[in-house]
């Protein structure tokens, strides 16, 4: 064998449920602010809201029907925060921030960018590697990446907008690192999913469960949510029930879409007689468990390997192996302790909802 090459590990969303009228709707916020927020700094008299500078990076675009983008950014156009549109990578953000900062402060930098099963959309340099710990380190090391200058006002915060990064510690501690100057600032993300789209509210946060099957050969709802029911034994929800919700019907309603996760692979082989061949599924599984690199790609994604639809071919030297699974993605939406029929509010300071470095 010479060489082993990863050409792609993508996670898509690509059919996401009930998104037709998604984009009518007005990111208003409609529930009342409530007290039950665990505040970690105080304001100074420099963060009062009158002083405050909030910038939003929304690095990504929609395509089709959906509208997380636009969703967010209408949010956040609602709160009065300087939007920039124009900034896909890391470096570009870093960039825009040392050029157009240097004079007025900053309190809150947001970024908005997609996160489906750990693969975040995000390039870490322009047209280079999506975003993780590795990518960070990799591009710091190498000088690709610009050094932040000193334009953050002490105590400010880099909120990350990007469903379940928050349980992603070391790629928080390495955006740190990145956002690190003369003065004291924090990273913050949340482990639940980012909601813009809520025909209730502006912005939530939802508790996501996941459940997989090989695409185009779907278990069926009942066998679905008896593998939800096995997974999650200590939940209350009605799997079947939030399997054929589209949308929040009301307030803290459960419900459910789907979007499907491509991998592929190439290795490449000296000699033909090197070229494995498979019988079955299993003697296919029992490679790629063998192989270190298909192995962590599987491991990082955490999906059952049993979970994809999977293809092989030879083309030349190369065997290229891709494989297709579907995501069921159930969402609770985060309620309230002392109200629950309310949202919990997004509140980056909120120790309950963010997790920060």
């Amino acid at each position: 064998m010479k060489t082993s090459i990863k050409v792609s590990v993508l996670a898509i969303a690509i059919a996401f449920v009930g998104c037709n009228e998604i984009s009518e709707k007005k990111a208003i916020e409609t529930t009342p602010m409530l007290s039950e927020v665990a505040t970690v700094t105080n304001p100074t008299i420099e963060d009062t809201t009158a002083s405050r500078r909030s910038v939003v990076f929304i690095t990504g675009v929609d395509k089709g029907s959906k509208t997380y983008f636009t969703d967010a950014k209408a949010y956040f156009e609602t709160k009065n925060n300087e939007i920039v549109e124009t900034a896909y990578s890391l470096q570009e953000i870093i960039l825009w921030l040392n050029i157009n900062s240097k004079k007025n402060l900053i309190s809150e930098v947001h970024i908005v960018t997609n996160n489906k099963m750990g693969q975040v959309q995000l390039e870490t340099t322009i047209k280079g590697r999506t975003l993780s710990a590795v990518s960070i380190r990799e591009s710091v090391d190498k000088g690709l990446l610009p050094k932040l200058d000193n334009v953050l006002k002490n105590n400010s915060k880099v909120v990350i907008h990007s469903s379940g990064l928050g349980k992603n510690t070391m790629l928080i501690d390495g955006l740190k690192q990145v956002f690190t100057t003369d003065v004291a600032s924090a990273v913050i993300a949340s482990e639940n999913v980012s909601v813009f789209d809520s025909e209730f509210t502006g912005h939530l946060l939802a508790k996501p469960y996941y459940g997989f099957y090989p695409t185009a050969n779907s278990p069926g709802r009942v066998d679905l949510s008896k593998e939800f029911e096995a997974k999650y034994p200590d939940s209350e929800i009605n799997w079947l029930s939030a399997m054929g919700n589209e949308a929040e019907r009301f307030q803290g309603d459960v419900y459910s879409y789907k979007f499907n996760v491509p991998v592929k692979w190439e290795i490449t082989y000296e000699n033909d007689d090197e070229m494995p061949s498979f019988k079955t599924l299993e003697e296919m599984y029992t490679f790629m468990k063998d192989n270190d690199m298909i192995s962590t790609d599987l491991l990082e994604l955490n999906i059952p390997i049993e979970k994809f639809r999977w293809n092989q071919t030879v083309k030349g030297d190369k065997l290229v192996i891709k494989g297709l699974a579907t995501v069921v993605c159930v969402l609770e939406p985060v309620m309230s302790l002392a109200y629950p029929s309310e949202y919990m509010i997004p509140n980056s300071d909120n120790l309950r909802l963010y997790n920060r470095i």
